[in-house]
């Protein structure tokens, strides 16, 4: 009967030690440690990149993001800066440019829709082994004036059975050099004929 005893006595005493050691471990186990390195703070979103020229037109009725600088051969011939002097604009007046395909376009708020009032400079590249043009491309539905330009010949368009709101609201001409083929399409209300002329003719010496 004592042997018993002391067999229970023992089995409580090892219970009562694991027990013990059991709790000691859960009170670790449920403290945070203090060395813990604090949550990475959130960072500030990134401002959007600049755009490479000074100003875009933003059409409200292009979807977003379809807003972009001019770019390629047709934004190397002209710059704001020229067509503000030449067709005597102000910088208040101007509403930014566009690049529509290989146009490139300068807009002007002038009391209207400055999507439809620009400065449009067209520079195709002629490919090497094709001979360099003389006369704007016949497939176009349009009839063509000769017009005189310095160094260069050049056209503008008489008649336009097809798009008459074309002649009303613009000058459309065609120039070449050599090489060198300059399309010009400008609003009336931004620039006079003889403005128009001069733009053209720098146009077409901008470059070899």
């Amino acid at each position: 009967m004592r042997s018993h005893t002391v067999g229970i006595g023992a089995s409580f005493d090892s219970a009562w030690q694991l027990g013990a050691l059991l709790g000691v471990l859960l009170g670790v186990a449920g403290c945070p440690s203090r060395e813990l390195p604090p949550p990475p703070a959130e960072e500030a979103p990134k401002p959007a990149p600049a755009p490479a020229c000074e100003k875009v037109f933003r059409d409200p009725a292009v979807r977003a993001g379809g807003a972009k600088c001019c770019h390629g051969p047709s934004s190397e011939v002209l710059k704001k800066a020229d067509v503000l002097a030449t067709c005597g604009r102000t910088e208040v007046e101007y509403a930014g440019e566009s690049q529509d395909q290989g146009e490139c376009q300068f807009h002007f708020q002038l009391g209207g829709d400055a999507k439809d009032t620009f400065v449009a400079v067209n520079r195709p590249l002629i490919p090497p082994g094709t001979p360099a043009p003389v006369i704007p491309d016949p497939l176009l539905p349009w009839t063509w004036k000769k017009i005189q330009l310095r160094d260069a010949v050049g056209f503008v368009v008489k008649e336009a059975p097809k798009h008459p709101e074309m002649l009303e609201h613009q000058y459309t001409f065609w120039a070449a050099r050599g090489r060198r083929v300059i399309g010009m399409k400008i609003a009336k209300k931004a620039c006079g004929e003889t403005q128009a002329l001069a733009l053209l003719q720098k146009a077409i010496d901008a470059g070899p």
